[in-house]
């Protein structure tokens, strides 16, 4: 029975491990969530309010800036990365996360933003 309750805890422990150490976003993560909105943020889209692609991954991004400062810091330089070479309206990051709802919302990253 012992041996049972041992091989248990080992197993949950091994199962749990990945999960706790896996970062919940990466600079990849943040690219695909943030494409859908590129249109929008470039003032370039059809409407004034984002799709719903688009407002779901302000949303996973929302999520991400907001587990703590390091991680708000890494995804803003994640964001200064992924639109580095685009001509866009910082202010419609802001705009595009406050008309999706998002439950942080974005700050206006643009190229000179100083994400620390």
């Amino acid at each position: 029975m012992l041996k049972l309750i041992y091989t248990v805890v080992i197993l949950l422990l091994v199962l749990a491990t990945p999960a706790m150490a896996a970062k919940p976003y990466s600079y990849k993560t943040v690219q695909k969530r943030l494409a859908p909105c590129i249109k929008f943020i470039q003032g370039k889209y059809y409407s004034i309010k984002p799709s719903g692609r688009c407002c779901r991954g302000l949303i996973d991004i929302s999520d991400m800036m907001k587990i703590g400062r390091k991680d708000y810091v890494t995804v803003c330089k994640y964001i200064k990365k992924t639109l580095l070479h685009m001509n866009y309206d910082p202010n419609l990051i802001k705009t595009g996360s406050q008309q999706c709802r998002t439950g942080f919302t974005l700050p206006p990253v643009g190229h000179t933003t100083n994400c620390a």
